[in-house]
């Protein structure tokens, strides 16, 4: 049997946030979210591949999914497509570390150790070919290989990607995306799936990421500055400094903007927690 690319992960007995409490079954809010997705919220209930096929009747390669909503466009009016990535700048990981089988017993093992309950709601995807990616994220450059097995996108690669779709700033939807890369060590693997996690958790509280261009003109945005300091602390609390895993970059630029303290202040109390529940 092959490795089962996608399965939903519903964390905890029931949904919240914007969709009210609502327990683990499709039928509970089709009513609420937009008609796009009811199609697809059974198999998404049920762990199938909520991407495949068709969703309420729209075709998989169709305005939403080639992201070219419009305000005039009254069946997509309100939808948005974001990416968060986790770039690759050290591609020494292997130093002592973990061997791990490309499989989804390995991030199941992972998460229910580390992340059990974190990834509310949402769906991991492998990716060991191109065609695993959605199409959005293929038209947006990215692709699968190089000489590591990542995601590829020009000279960029990445361990892991987080994909979301919107409407009218309420989650649809989000996947995160594991290449058979990332795989290279269960250490590495762990810190991907945190960083992602960690993703997903600020989309769930509604706080947008940010990008800002510093003087030297290099681009910093304000959840890689949560998650690279998760990584830090995450690594040394597990003791795997000397495995020189490959972390996020450590730029403390984005401090310097005023603008962003309002949401810095909302950062500050979800990083804390999720600190609280990781490093245990």
């Amino acid at each position: 049997m092959g490795l089962q690319k996608s399965w939903s992960v519903i964390g905890g007995a029931a949904i919240s946030g914007a969709l009210g409490n609502i327990s683990s079954n499709a039928g509970a809010i089709k009513s609420f979210l937009p008609g796009i997705v009811s199609g697809g919220l059974n198999s998404a209930f049920s762990g199938g591949n909520f991407l495949g096929g068709a969703i309420g009747g729209i075709s998989y390669t169709s305005s939403v999914f080639g992201n070219r909503m419009t305000s005039t466009d009254i069946n997509f009016a309100g939808y948005r497509y974001s990416i968060s990535e986790m770039l690759v700048s050290d591609e020494n990981t292997l130093n002592g570390a973990t061997e791990a089988e490309f499989s989804r017993d390995t991030v199941l093992r992972v998460a229910n150790a580390h992340y059990k309950n974190q990834f509310i709601r949402g769906s991991w995807h492998f990716v060991d070919e191109t065609s695993d990616l959605s199409p959005y994220i293929r038209n947006q450059g990215y692709s699968f290989g190089g000489s590591n097995g990542l995601l590829v996108n020009g000279e960029k690669n990445a361990w892991g990607l987080t994909e979301i779709l919107t409407h009218n700033d309420i989650i649809v939807w989000q996947r995160i995306y594991l290449p058979k890369g990332a795989f290279i060590s269960l250490e590495q693997l762990d810190l991907t799936m945190g960083h992602e996690i960690f993703h997903t958790i600020l989309n769930n509280a509604r706080i947008s990421d940010v990008e800002k261009i510093t003087a030297t003109n290099q681009r910093v945005r304000l959840h890689e500055y949560y998650t690279s300091r998760w990584e830090e602390k995450y690594i040394m609390f597990r003791g795997w400094r000397k495995l020189n895993l490959d972390m996020e970059a450590f730029n403390s630029a984005i401090e310097t903007y005023n603008d962003l303290e309002p949401l810095m202040k909302k950062i500050k109390p979800i990083f804390n927690n999720y600190l609280k529940s990781t490093l245990k």
